[in-house]
This record gives C-alpha cells, sequence and structure tokens, in this order.
C-alpha cells in the first residue's frame, strides 16, 4: 500500500509540475502580451510549486515553462536566443526562497510573522535575481529586447551615466522586488488554497484520499444503492437512514 500511495504523489506531483508549468506560460501571455505590465509574473506557480513540494519540483516546473517558451521564442524571432540561461535566475529565486520558506510551520504561529517572511523572501529574492539576471543579460541582450513593457524600464539607463551591466541591474531591482512581492503572496494563496481542498477531499474520501466517489448513492425506499466503492469504508447496511 505505501509503494502504491508514493506512486501516486509522484504521479499527482509531475501532473501538478506540467500543469503548472503551463500555468506560468499562460500567465505571460496574459501579463505581458495582453496586458503589457512592466512586471514578469512569470514564477507564481514556480513559486507556489515550492511552496507546495520542495525545490526539486519547482525548477523541473520552470524547466517545463522555459520549454514553452523556447518553442515559442523559436517560432516568433527564429532563435531562442540563449533564453534558457535564465534558468539561473530562477534557480536563485528558488534557492532565496527556499530559505527562507522551507519550516513551514513558521506560516502557523501568526499572520505578523508569515507577512514578515514574505516580504523578507521577495526582498531577498528579487535583490539576489537582479543581479543574476543582469549578468544574464550581458549575455543574450537581443534587438526584440526592448518589446515588453518590464524592458523598457529595466534599460531606461542604457545609454546615459550607466554602462549595459549596470543598467540592467539597477534598473532590475524595482521591478524585480515588486514582481517577487506579488508572486510570493499569490503564490501563498495558491498553496493555501491547494492544501484547503486536498485535506476537504481527503476528509470525504475517507482513508484513500482520493476515493471521495464512493459517498455518491442513491436512496430510495430505504435501500442504499451504491453507485462507486473505491476505497471507502465498508458499504452501510440496507435500511439505514443517515447516509452522509
Amino acid at each position: 500500500m505505501n509503494e502504491k500511495k508514493s506512486l501516486k504523489q509522484i504521479i499527482e506531483i509531475a501532473l501538478l509540475v506540467i500543469v503548472f508549468g503551463c500555468m506560468d506560460f499562460l500567465a505571460i501571455l496574459l501579463f505581458q502580451d495582453t496586458l503589457d505590465l512592466p512586471l514578469f509574473l512569470d514564477t507564481i506557480f514556480m513559486t507556489a510549486t515550492l511552496f507546495l513540494f520542495g525545490p526539486v519540483a519547482a525548477f523541473f516546473e520552470y524547466l517545463v515553462y522555459m520549454g514553452i517558451s523556447c518553442i515559442r521564442m523559436k517560432v516568433s524571432y527564429g532563435s531562442v536566443h540563449m533564453i534558457y540561461l535564465y534558468s539561473v535566475s530562477a534557480l536563485t529565486i528558488i534557492l532565496i526562497t527556499w530559505l527562507f520558506i522551507r519550516r513551514k510551520d513558521s506560516f502557523k504561529k501568526s499572520v505578523n510573522r508569515t507577512f514578515l517572511i514574505l516580504v523578507s523572501t521577495a526582498i531577498f529574492s528579487g535583490l539576489a535575481c537582479s543581479i543574476v539576471s543582469g549578468f544574464v543579460n550581458s549575455f543574450i541582450y537581443f534587438k526584440n529586447e526592448n518589446d515588453l513593457a518590464y524592458d523598457r524600464v529595466i534599460f531606461a539607463f542604457n545609454g546615459e551615466q550607466f554602462g549595459f551591466l549596470a543598467s540592467a541591474i539597477l534598473g532590475r531591482i524595482p521591478v524585480t522586488i515588486l514582481d517577487r512581492i506579488i508572486t510570493t503572496f499569490a503564490a501563498f494563496g495558491i498553496f493555501n488554497l491547494y492544501s484547503k481542498i486536498k485535506t476537504s477531499i481527503q476528509k470525504i474520501g475517507g482513508r484513500g484520499g482520493y476515493s471521495f466517489l464512493w459517498k455518491l448513492r442513491i436512496n430510495y425506499e430505504k435501500t442504499s444503492l451504491h453507485l462507486f466503492d473505491f476505497d471507502g469504508p465498508l458499504l452501510m447496511q440496507s435500511g439505514e437512514k443517515n447516509f452522509f
């Protein structure tokens, strides 16, 4: 039973990693392409994966997102322009964030403590990501770089009193920190929502966790007609009135 349960957990995590990776890609289509916001907002579900399953799953989630993004870049521009190097930035975010959130019990102590942890996480991961991404930019800057709203903000200093690398780092700091604040709190919300939904399903489904469909029955003339019985408790005897 333990091996089967572990296999279920692995499949669940793998499926969610793929779905969350697709959701991050859809997020950039909405926030960057459609709304043209000067923010990244492409790691909301990566950070949620980090809250839920840890750093390894979070990095694989980002690889799914980056794989889809590379395909899009190839179709749109004819080249991926080595944007996969931004995986280093994602890894930086994952490691810094994990240092702050790895002890989940800290979130249960008080609202103020939770707020402080999330804000601190956003600020430090934002600063670290700004530096790393600034260096990455020096390798993969290309002519379409200023097409997006956040790039126009980031490279506002370029060509002025600052060089390219300095402007890439300094211009990123306010954008990235604000992005990390929104992303971190959104991811924490997704983490809480998913945890509550999963807990509710487990309560409904009995010891099987995912076998809540066994509770769907038809009570006709004091006789229980069980439509589903996967892994739930023993069938109720005919003639009992309280089925739920």
